[in-house]
């Protein structure tokens, strides 16, 4: 609808629009008094997802260091004799997480390569070739028609390297000359193992150009370990170390060296003092009086600004119980808080004592456990898990799947298939064991044909079928091998550990779930989130300490704090963005009302400016009446 147009004061010559509007204004202070309240409360929102921000920050920093994990960097590094060859021109290395420091002597005696093929040679790639048949590689048929030309054989031998079952061998095409074309294939894979090729046209004549080689290295020197693998990158041999090779010298020694990085460790800790300071900036911006010609800052007098900062200070200057009275604080490895509430690290007194007492460093910042029992170990604990001495209670180790067959000391009067199936109904795998073999060879081609987890093994002439993995998730099925080895068709499941555990001196037990080795602490408890891990293989009763470091104290507070359901920080913008929706819902009833008010007034106005017309044009026409009477 258009809205009205009002000219005011051309009958009563009053400005009244300009009335109305003051008197609307007048109406429409305790509008704009909730809009400036809004507007408060959105600056302090702001304010808050600000601080929730440098929170979030410190938790990450301080999560970096929560861990004993978290504190093993390592670095490397090589040198090479014997050769006149570089150490980059031999090997690259990386070391990641699991390392340990050591000293390790390597020699790269030969690369692994991957096996390669050529056809005879073909005058075009494009004429039809004629010969038909199947070409077999690596047990995946590739049909040929009479019609097929060496691009098209190229095409259907390339088409198979998808899917959830790859070839794993790539088709090319080699011009030797104009008139020369030949089909090479090349394992994608290295290795002696190479692939698999048969011709059933008889016709492309493939033979073998290079051949697939495994790795070999020496580690250790002559008196050490000869080492293949059929890959140049090789992550299995030094615990944490991937080594690629890059170039084989016989006569060339490396000495590659693994040692902590305590560098890298000092820069978690400056992260974490950083990340603390910058939070306490803020803070501290936010909650100082303002200047006489300043606006105060959104949270200014906010106490529980005030309580986050006083909570967090608190935590930093907290003894770690259990520890060596000289390193139960913060500051006795040279991690120092100032009057104004600033950290610093004094780095000498660091470096000293991550060189000397590392695990004691790590001990302060990490959450860490401690057990008399040996087979009872700590491996991760919860935000909600409680410090403090307990008793754990176990019930029923954990046991892993297993079968085993009756005496067996001959050979296999005729081939076997059997067939295994991993965890849950998972990858099967279909293992041929060939006639004449004896326990022995059955064992080796078990081992060989099967990628599960599953680990045979000559038991006293009996076969002994065991998943390397514990517990319920490491059942396996088996069939095929009843008849002659004994292990019945079925499936074989181990026992996940069972336990449970109370406060020292508490009559109350609380739950733990199981599986495999390890035991949870069950949600709503003291022990949420506690993992234990139980590697003896009897029942019994144990003693465990928890004890949270300064970063993993540090974590706990900080998730209450910053959790984005149940958080502190969440429950305050909630709560603002409550109260500014309540104002936004006034504002718009008001306007509504001031609106209407304003209407009725222009009516009104607009009505008394039409009757002082109507009673004007009268005025006009009865004067205009009495001139006439009066001249006549």
């Amino acid at each position: 609808m258009a809205s009205s147009i009002y000219i005011s004061g051309l009958a009563s010559g009053l400005d009244w629009t300009s009335m109305i509007s003051k008197l609307v204004a007048v109406q429409r202070n305790p509008i704009t008094l909730m809009e400036q309240s809004r507007s408060t409360l959105s600056d302090k929102k702001s304010a808050w997802s600000e601080v929730n921000t440098k929170l979030l920050s410190l938790k990450t920093a301080a999560g970096a260091l929560s861990s004993s994990d978290d504190f093993d960097v390592f670095k490397a590094s090589a040198t090479v004799s014997g050769s006149s060859s570089d150490v980059e021109d031999l090997l690259s290395y990386a070391v990641g997480s699991g390392a340990s420091e050591g000293s390790y002597s390597i020699t790269v005696n030969q690369l692994a390569t991957a096996e390669k093929r050529a056809s005879g040679g073909f005058d075009s790639t494009t004429a039809a070739l004629g010969i038909s048949g199947d070409i077999t590689i690596n047990g995946q048929v590739i049909s040929v028609a009479s019609t097929d030309n060496l691009s098209d054989i190229q095409g259907k031998i390339n088409a198979l390297n998808s899917g959830d079952d790859p070839l794993n061998v790539m088709a090319s095409i080699l011009k030797v000359s104009d008139s020369e074309y030949r089909l090479t294939l090349t394992s994608k894979t290295t290795g002696a193992a190479g692939f698999t090729y048969s011709d059933g046209t008889g016709s492309l004549a493939m033979t073998q150009i290079v051949a697939g080689q495994d790795a070999e290295i020496q580690v250790d020197g002559v008196n050490g370990f000869t080492i293949t693998r059929s890959s140049n990158t090789i992550t299995d041999v030094i615990s944490g170390v991937t080594l690629n090779l890059v170039g084989a010298d016989e006569g060339a020694e490396i000495t590659l060296s693994v040692g902590r990085d305590y560098t890298g460790v000092k820069e978690k800790i400056q992260d974490f003092v950083d990340a603390y300071n910058e939070l306490m900036d803020y803070i501290d911006q936010q909650t100082t009086a303002p200047e006489d010609d300043e606006d105060a800052s959104p949270l200014y007098a906010d106490v529980s600004l005030r309580t986050i900062k006083s909570t967090l200070r608190s935590v930093v200057l907290s003894e770690v119980s259990t520890l060596d009275s000289t390193l139960d604080h913060l500051s006795l490895i040279g991690v120092n808080i100032d009057k104004t509430g600033q950290l610093s690290i004094n780095e000498n007194t660091l470096e000293g004592y991550l060189e000397t007492n590392f695990e004691d460093v790590v001990n302060l910042f990490a959450a860490h456990g401690t057990s008399a029992n040996s087979s009872l170990s700590f491996v991760y604990s919860g935000n909600a898990t409680a410090e403090g001495d307990y008793e754990v209670e176990i019930t029923q180790a954990a046991t892993k799947a297993t079968a085993v067959g009756s005496v067996f000391s001959g050979t296999l009067g005729s081939d076997i298939t059997m067939t295994l199936t991993g965890s849950g109904g998972g990858t099967e795998q279909t293992i041929v064991l060939s006639a004449g073999s004896n326990l022995d060879d059955i064992v080796d081609a078990i081992n060989e044909g099967n990628t599960l987890g599953i680990v045979a093994e000559n038991d006293s002439g009996r076969l002994r079928l065991t998943n390397e993995a514990y517990g319920s998730s490491g059942r396996f099925t088996v069939s095929g091998i009843n008849a002659a080895l004994g292990i019945a068709d079925g499936e074989y499941a181990g026992v996940d550990v069972a336990g449970r555990i109370r406060r020292e001196g508490s009559t109350e037990w609380m739950t733990m779930t199981g599986k495999g080795q390890t035991l949870t602490g069950d949600d709503d408890q003291d022990v949420e989130g506690l993992v234990l891990a139980y590697t003896g293989t009897a029942a019994g009763t144990f003693d465990f300490s928890y004890i949270p470091g300064v970063a993993q104290k540090l974590e706990n507070v900080l998730f209450s704090m910053t959790d984005s359901v149940d958080g502190y920080v969440a429950g305050k913008q909630t709560s603002l963005q409550s109260q500014m929706d309540r104002l936004d819902r006034k504002i718009e009833d008001m306007e509504v009302r001031l609106t209407r008010y304003q209407s009725a007034l222009m009516a009104k106005y607009s009505a008394m400016e039409s009757m002082l017309s109507t009673l004007q044009s009268t005025q006009n026409w009865l004067t205009s009446q009495i001139s006439s009477l009066t001249s006549s």
